[in-house]
């Protein structure tokens, strides 16, 4: 089991350390259009904002959901009731997250017909 453990996260940390170039492209202010009077740029900052919130929470969902899936397989019997709860705690996650950026969008869109 503590092999098993040590390859998962091994494996975990190789994605997020392969995934951080993209994750870390920064923007300077003056790129926002917050200085440059751009009537939208709050607005896009927000939905900026929220899209990279979602981003990182539907991340760790997914994480959570095939760490779930690793003590399933490998937990025995009480693994296998873990893992069971994991994998929907993290299917109902995936579930929220993906409604919350409906709701994001359709307040945007109701508050700015033209967006």
């Amino acid at each position: 089991m503590k092999k098993v453990t040590k390859n998962v996260f091994v494996s975990l940390l190789t994605a997020v350390t392969l995934a951080a170039p993209t994750v870390t492209m920064a923007q300077t202010i003056s790129n926002l259009g917050l200085l440059t009077g751009d009537e939208d740029a709050l607005k896009n900052l927000i939905i900026r904002i929220a899209g990279w919130v979602a981003g990182f929470a539907g991340f760790i969902a997914l994480i959570y959901l095939i760490w779930g899936g690793v003590t399933y397989m490998t937990g025995g019997e009480k693994g296998a009731t873990a893992g069971k709860t994991m994998i929907t705690n993290a299917i109902i996650g995936l579930a929220i997250i993906a409604l919350s950026v409906v709701i994001v969008n359709a307040v945007i869109g109701a508050l700015n017909p033209g967006f």
